[in-house]
């Protein structure tokens, strides 16, 4: 996601690398993805432990003291570089997370801080979740198998993930929908999916299959973006199923401390990217042109997300939920 909204596809495409640059300039299908891990993880990790009040407002709580110091944080460092805020409406509407809300406007979705449009649509799963979950949970294996194929067939056919900001605007039908529901059945996929698993029996030797789904999704990734782009959604939710299933080579290199500090420190660098990149472009000449020069974005931004996360982020999503936690 970060190289995506670099200048880097352009460079492979204009070296003769095409297809190295449609896997980056697919690099946008990240959010797809965060949206199904996202809810896998949740379905996983609080499958019976919503089903009150006091539950939802504990998850609520939690899931407020993970997300919003860091994203805050972005809204202000994005900021800086001009010295300018958006109007006090699409303000409000950013520090809530609901800007992605509205259909009949569109680009306040983008306001403030570009990158923080996935976050509202995030909010709004967060907001439903609870009821989603205790539905699901209730589901048979057989039942949720159907549901999953049904909202990826939704996904791809409507080619969902390629819905976002930049749509200009939501195109067809999609004018009319809020971007959450557009993007809900990959939430609800990850989600039965995250049930599916608590169906399962424990984990598997064999890593074939997960390793036939990463390959699946690296070639959809670097064919040209179409109508049928979001065949990834397919891909990724075999890998994401497949990678909690079975033990692999892949999992114990993805369990090693580095990428774990890695993952740690991701959320962080997902959202400054677009502060990094104000701060760092107006210094760079020919930016596109001079390769190297392409490693100052990511490099400085992995500096600070390191350092906000061990900092800020962390420290900050204790302290808000032992305040906002129901004693």
């Amino acid at each position: 996601m970060v190289l995506f909204h670099t200048q880097v596809a352009t460079l492979l495409y204009r070296t003769g690398h095409p297809w190295a640059g449609n896997l980056v300039h697919n690099g946008y299908q990240a959010v797809p993805f965060f949206f199904l891990l996202s809810g896998f993880i949740l379905a996983y990790t609080y499958a019976g432990k919503v089903a009150t009040g006091s539950d939802r407002l504990t998850f609520w709580a939690a899931r407020i003291a993970r997300i919003w110091p860091t994203y805050a944080l972005s809204l202000l460092l994005s900021s800086i570089p001009g010295l300018t805020v958006p109007p006090v409406g699409n303000a409000i509407a950013a520090l809530l997370m609901v800007q992605a809300w509205n259909p009949w406007l569109p680009d306040l979705a983008g306001t403030w801080n570009y990158m923080a449009w996935t976050l509202s649509v995030e909010a709004f799963f967060y907001l439903v979740f609870p009821w989603l979950q205790r539905w699901l949970g209730g589901l048979s294996r057989r039942a949720l198998l159907i549901l999953l194929g049904a909202v990826l067939l939704l996904g791809v056919s409507c080619n969902i993930s390629a819905n976002g900001v930049e749509a200009e605007p939501y195109p067809g039908i999609f004018r009319f929908i809020p971007l959450p529901v557009i993007h809900l059945p990959e939430f609800i996929g990850g989600a039965a999916m995250g049930n599916l698993f608590l169906h399962s029996e424990g984990t598997v030797n064999s890593g074939a299959w997960s390793y036939a789904a990463l390959g699946f999704t690296l070639a959809a990734l670097m064919l040209p973006s179409g109508p049928w782009t979001s065949v990834t959604l397919i891909g990724f939710s075999a890998f994401i199923y497949c990678l909690a299933r079975q033990r692999t080579l892949l999992v114990q290199v993805l369990s090693t401390r580095l990428l774990v500090f890695g993952g740690g420190i991701s959320y962080a660098m997902y959202l400054l990217q677009e502060p990094v990149r104000d701060w760092v472009h107006p210094w760079i000449t020919n930016y596109s042109r001079i390769p190297w020069q392409l490693a100052i974005v990511p490099v400085t931004l992995t500096a600070l997300s390191a350092v906000v996360y061990l900092y800020f982020e962390d420290p900050a999503r204790r302290m808000i939920r032992a305040l906002l936690s129901p004693q």
